[in-house]
């Protein structure tokens, strides 16, 4: 429960949040946040709106061409990216499509704090809202992004932001450049309770190595084309390969596996965030689109993360790898091939692997769940 302190001045407090499955980073983002909210301070009423694909059609479209050019076009980003930035030229000060929506929801919970999770849920959003509702409701960027530069979405940066809430300095620099006078703060990442509370890994493992292939809910990966080139190294590794909610993905793998049995391959459905932080604790690497979710999932696990840029790469992709290259800790794929080099390299040489593990521990990314809490609710009434 909250402190006693809290308590009378939470009771009756509604938190809404905003979110969108566009990419998995922002509703695991919001998911977290409820989470912490009903753990530390109960009385406090919290809603999740995934406000894109709820209030019009439109932006629903959007959401639906988003996730199937990462599944198969993710060349086409380029273009897709590039076209969204632009997006506030038609939302000038208020939200165009899916107002009539925005505004039922905003008067039926009349929120005391609105907390946006995604890039197209703050421009507009937070002006509407604040015009419906008046300008004492408190409105929070919560940005799932690691670094600044190109691939950075200018959708982030509202002028009706009460709090802009950074994962990372270099965040916090960026959106000082890019808007002096926002107020920022490096408050670092919320993850689901379980991977706070499991811990990070440990600086050495024992056992067989475990190879974790990483893929998005919406299942995009290249599995298959990967664990061909890993068969060179049967009784050397083990491999689990996540296939996300896509059934069919995971009998291809089995079928593969039952084929190629001096191989020991594993392939797991959609793992809830207790089965993932034991995944991150045991894994000696794990292979994954450069999402800004895993990224940060990893580097607070502190395990070794190897950024798989097949079918070439968005631009929002590249900031993770951008953060993890500033620190010495970036290893990447842009073909199946290179993933047996690499691998080959860190088997032959254990301590240039453990020495990169060492720097996982040493670069962790931290936070501290009731600071973050208290800055959400604090000033919010």
């Amino acid at each position: 429960g909250s402190s006693p302190v809290f308590s009378s001045y939470l009771i009756g407090m509604r938190v809404l949040i905003y979110t969108s499955s566009g990419g998995t980073a922002h509703d695991a983002a919001a998911e977290a946040i409820q989470q912490w909210l009903a753990q530390l301070v109960p009385e406090v009423e919290v809603r999740v709106d995934q406000v894109l694909e709820r209030s019009s059609a439109t932006y629903r479209g959007g959401v639906d061409l988003y996730n199937w050019i990462q599944r198969r076009r993710p060349w086409l980003h380029q273009l897709y990216w590039r076209a969204m930035e632009l997006e506030d030229l038609i939302k000038p000060g208020t939200v165009l499509f899916g107002r009539r929506y925005l505004i039922r929801q905003l008067r039926a919970f009349r929120p005391d704090v609105l907390i946006s999770t995604h890039p197209h849920t703050n421009r507009g959003h937070f002006d509407l809202a604040k015009r419906v509702l008046g300008p004492q409701l408190r409105c929070i960027t919560c940005c799932t992004e690691l670094a600044g530069g190109f691939g950075f979405s200018r959708n982030w940066l509202s002028r009706r932001t009460d709090l802009f809430w950074a994962l990372t300095e270099e965040v916090v620099q960026e959106v000082r450049r890019r808007r002096p006078g926002l107020p920022v703060e490096c408050l670092g990442p919320l993850l689901n309770l379980e991977y706070h509370e499991a811990g990070p890994a440990a600086p050495a493992l024992e056992g067989l190595p475990l190879l974790v292939l990483g893929t998005g809910s919406n299942g995009a990966n290249n599995h298959i084309a990967l664990l061909e080139q890993l068969l060179p190294f049967a009784g050397q590794l083990a491999v689990v390969a996540l296939c996300g909610r896509r059934p069919l993905v995971q009998q291809q793998v089995q079928a593969w596996a039952a084929r190629h049995g001096a191989l020991a391959v594993q392939a797991l459905g959609y793992q809830g965030p207790v089965a993932m932080a034991d995944l991150y604790r045991r894994a000696w690497a794990l292979v994954s689109r450069p999402g800004a979710r895993t990224a940060t999932e990893a580097l607070f696990m502190a395990c070794p993360l190897v950024f798989n840029h097949y079918g070439t790469t968005m631009p929002q992709e590249l900031l993770a790898p951008r953060y993890f290259r500033a620190r010495g800790l970036e290893a990447s794929i842009r073909r199946p091939e290179e993933l047996a080099t690499l691998v080959g390299r860190w088997l032959a040489d254990a301590s240039s692997y453990g020495a990169l593990r060492q720097s996982y521990q040493q670069q962790r990314l931290m936070a501290d769940p009731r600071q973050i809490v208290a800055r959400l609710l604090l000033k919010a009434r």
